[in-house]
C-alpha cells in the first residue's frame, strides 16, 4: 500500500463512510462550504492496528443488489421518499460489492458528499476492503416540497443502522462499528426522470453522538484520522474508527 488514498479513514454517520486522504469528512456533511479546508486535515497518524493473517478475516459476505421500488421513478413524495429508503438500504451492498450504480443513478454529479461516498466505496473496493453487517433500517420519512407534482424538496429519514466490521486492509485488525441511529436530511430534485439527491445532512440520536463507534479504541467521534474534528466547516459528527486517531467532532452534530 504505497500510495495516500490507501490509507483509509474510517467514519461513521449512520452510512459507514471510507473517505481518502484529502477528501471530505464527515463534518462537510453539515453547515455552510464556504471556507477553504483545513491543510492539517491532510494529516495522517500512524495506524496502530495490530496485524492479522488475512485468513482470519471475516469473509466478504455475497449480496445481491437490492430491488429497485416501484415509485422511484416517480415525480411525487413517494418517489422522493422511496429514493432516499433506496439509497440507505442499499449501502451496505456498496461498500460489500463496490458496485455504486445504485447510488450513482440516485445522486446529483454536483453534490459534493455524495460524490464522496461513491469515491470512498471504490477505494475500499480498489483496496479489497468490505463492510460486513451494518444494514440499514429505514423507520419513517417524509416529504416537504414545492410544486404539484414537486420538482424540489427535502426528505428526512429515520434510520437505524446495524453494527458492522470494515475490513480495509486484509493484513490489519477490521475496524468494529457500533449501531447507531438518527436522521438523515436529503434535499432532492426532479431531473425529468427521477429523483436526485442535492446534499446530505445528519442529526443522530444522543446515545449515537455519546457512544461514538469502533471497538479498537481508535474510534473518535468524527472524521477519523484526517484529523477533521470539529472542521472548519462542519457542524455535526458520528461515532467512527479511524485508521489511527479519531476527530472528535461529535459534540458538533448538536450544533445542526
Amino acid at each position: 500500500m504505497n500510495r495516500p488514498a490507501q490509507r483509509l479513514i474510517i467514519i461513521v454517520i449512520a452510512l459507514v463512510l471510507v473517505i481518502p486522504i484529502g477528501a471530505l469528512g464527515l463534518n462537510q456533511l453539515m453547515g455552510p462550504r464556504t471556507e477553504e479546508p483545513d491543510p492539517s486535515a491532510e494529516e495522517q497518524p500512524e495506524d496502530n492496528r495490530p496485524t492479522v493473517d488475512p485468513a482470519v478475516q471475516p469473509q466478504r459476505p455475497e449480496i445481491s443488489r437490492p430491488e429497485e421500488p416501484a415509485a422511484l421513478t416517480e415525480q411525487s413524495a413517494e418517489g422522493a421518499q422511496a429514493t432516499l429508503t433506496y439509497m440507505l438500504e442499499s449501502y451496505t451492498y456498496m461498500m460489500t460489492t463496490g458496485d455504486t450504480s445504485v447510488w450513482s443513478e440516485s445522486v446529483d454529479p454536483d453534490c459534493q458528499v455524495c460524490v464522496s461516498f461513491l469515491d470512498n466505496a471504490e477505494v475500499l473496493n480498489e483496496q479489497g476492503g468490505y463492510l460486513v453487517d451494518g444494514e440499514f433500517e429505514v423507520e419513517e420519512t417524509s416529504f416537504e416540497g414545492e410544486g404539484e407534482p414537486p420538482a424540489t424538496g427535502t426528505v428526512d429519514a429515520d434510520f437505524t443502522q446495524a453494527a458492522s466490521m470494515l475490513v480495509d486492509d486484509p493484513t490489519l485488525l477490521p475496524h468494529e462499528l457500533d449501531a447507531v441511529s438518527g436522521q438523515l436530511q436529503a434535499p432532492m430534485t426532479w431531473d425529468g426522470e427521477r429523483w436526485r439527491v442535492t446534499d446530505m445532512n445528519l442529526v443522530l440520536d444522543e446515545a449515537s453522538e455519546g457512544d461514538g463507534a469502533g471497538g479498537e479504541g481508535d474510534a473518535g467521534a468524527g472524521a477519523g484520522d484526517a484529523g477533521a474534528g470539529a472542521g472548519d466547516e462542519g457542524n455535526a459528527g458520528a461515532g467512527g474508527a479511524g485508521g489511527g486517531a479519531g476527530a472528535d467532532a461529535g459534540d458538533e452534530a448538536q450544533g445542526n
